[in-house]
């Protein structure tokens, strides 16, 4: 979900097409925390109790480079007894985040924005084999969000994780469900899913340039690096994206630290979340320090 931090720079051909586009500017860097959680993706976390477990922090891209787990990485997951991530997608979920996706009746996301808008979102999507027919029943949150990740296939990393776990006999858990996740977007007005989807398909053509420059800081375990990139850019008027980022990143942060906790407590877990939910004073590491849990950095 970080993608809502990457938007790249306005193109003007785009712009001139799309009245719904307006530009970015430099954006206003804030980022405060111990320096001692800006590096690092591979944490062991020490219980009161004594259990001892791993917080490892995931990107959500599928390339082979980042699915295949360095080393360090791989020899604590194999030892662990339980495996925790965001979400366990279940059966029922999907179908129900399915059904809040799309709409059954009222206004069809073609008759919600402008024709070349509409156009251009069908040429992105494209790229995801969804028809026309379909794009067009899309509420805009859903096709906002499809478009803000990598149209690749192939499991990501969390999710080859979980596989993984299965196939190895380890308990599975999710700190979240699919559906609180996806309330975050569906609960918004729709004034502001359509700002989303404009934002989105007006700089998407840079979109896949600050993705590969986020999985560049990845791979370099460059957490503060990362955090400062997702803000480098801004719109004039930014504050639907300061309430996304509270919703996304530090309401979610408290959320999942909270539920962690019993895992952590019996000690023996692999819990994987997006990297960005790590730094920061109010990042997962620095609140479960806080919370007198020893977070010593492993890789």
């Amino acid at each position: 979900m970080v993608v809502v931090l990457l938007l790249g720079l306005c193109l003007p051909a785009i712009a001139e097409d799309m009245p719904e586009c307006r530009p970015l500017q430099p954006g206003k860097v804030e980022y405060e925390g111990p320096s001692r959680f800006d590096r690092g993706v591979l944490w062991e976390i020490r219980s009161l109790q004594g259990g001892t477990s791993h917080l490892f922090g995931t990107i959500h891209v599928a390339d082979d480079e980042i699915v295949n787990l360095p080393a360090p990485v791989n020899a604590r997951f194999e030892a662990s007894r339980t495996f925790v991530m965001e979400v366990v997608p279940e059966p029922e979920e999907i179908m129900e985040m399915a059904a809040m996706m799309y709409v059954s009746d009222g206004e069809t996301l073609d008759a919600l924005i402008s024709a070349p808008l509409f156009q251009r979102v069908v040429e992105i999507l494209a790229a995801y084999n969804l028809p026309e027919v379909a794009i067009a029943s899309m509420r805009p949150w859903s096709a906002y969000l499809t478009m803000s990740y990598p149209a690749d296939m192939r499991p990501v990393l969390d999710l080859r994780l979980l596989e993984q776990a299965q196939a190895s006999g380890m308990e599975t858990h999710g700190l979240e469900t699919l559906l609180e996740q996806g309330s975050i977007f569906s609960d918004m007005p729709t004034a502001d899913q359509v700002r989303l989807l404009a934002d989105t398909a007006c700089h998407h053509d840079l979109l896949r340039e600050d993705m590969e420059a986020m999985k560049r800081l990845y791979l370099k375990r460059d957490l503060k690096g990362m955090f400062v990139y997702g803000q480098r850019q801004a719109f004039a008027d930014n504050s639907l994206y300061e309430q996304l980022s509270e919703r996304l990143l530090t309401g979610r942060n408290g959320v999942m630290t909270e539920r962690m906790q019993p895992y952590l407590e019996d000690g023996g877990a692999f819990i994987a979340v997006g990297a960005m939910h790590l730094p920061g004073k109010d990042g997962i590491l620095n609140r479960l320090a806080l919370q007198g849990y020893a977070v010593e950095r492993v890789y």
